[in-house]
């Protein structure tokens, strides 16, 4: 029976280490080989990048990372999606129904641009996913406290969602909360609340965690989804 693998960043696996050595590496027991890996060049935008098998292995050796995409879904057994993050927040999803999963990279600006709904929508189509049965996890990421923003910046970011119809109780644009808005963008995506699951660790006060705005740091969190099959249970 398929099974679904998830590894949320640990920080004892250096996302630079992995691209140093392009070997595969192990999170806890279970192997990760490198050639069912597929990273995104992870540039803010909204594009949704659907993956086939010839994706495998994208960002090792010469195979080039998926360009100018910061989601990746597939329904493929055995291939593993990797979204690298410091302080921005990463966002899998989870297909019971389906099989099928996602993993978002989503900082200010791809939160700006709403790359949740794109995703949804993207496995809607590709999958038939239905976003009520679909389960999410939002992962750590910078918090307000510890993320200021000019005003303009700010502002385009609060009238961003204002635009695609979020109900925002209380925003200072000095400071977003990149998770709180995620987790309004599921749910206006369809998502149901209880399948929606949230690490509220800030990067950037959790010294096991990676945060470029604290450090300057150019290592990542190693986040991934998968199915595969076996008998490796969660």
């Amino acid at each position: 029976m398929t099974k679904l693998f998830r590894y949320i960043g640990d920080a004892s696996i250096p996302y630079r280490t992995i691209m140093k050595d392009h070997e595969d590496f192990f999170v806890g027991d279970f192997q990760i080989r490198i050639k069912s890996l597929v990273i995104a060049e992870q540039t803010h935008s909204q594009n949704v990048h659907i993956c086939a098998e010839a994706d495998n292995g994208a960002g090792f050796h010469e195979h080039p990372q998926i360009m100018d995409c910061d989601a990746l879904v597939t329904n493929i057994p055995n291939q593993f999606l990797l979204i690298r993050t410091a302080d921005c927040t990463p966002v899998l999803f989870f297909d019971l129904q389906n099989q099928a999963v996602g993993a978002i990279h989503s900082g200010r600006e791809g939160t700006r641009k709403n790359i949740v709904l794109a995703t949804v929508r993207t496995m809607q189509q590709a999958y038939g996913t239905k976003p009520s049965q679909l389960l999410a996890w939002i992962g750590p990421g910078v918090c307000r406290d510890h993320y200021p923003v000019n005003p303009q910046t700010g502002q385009e970011f609060y009238d961003a969602c204002l635009k695609s119809g979020l109900k925002l109780k209380t925003f200072d644009i000095r400071y977003p909360d990149i998770q709180a808005v995620l987790r309004l963008q599921l749910l206006a995506s369809g998502l149901k609340e209880d399948n929606i699951v949230m690490n509220k660790t800030c990067t950037y006060e959790s010294l096991t965690h990676f945060s470029y705005r604290r450090d300057g740091t150019h290592n990542r969190q190693v986040n991934l989804i998968g199915m595969y099959n076996g008998k490796y249970h969660l």
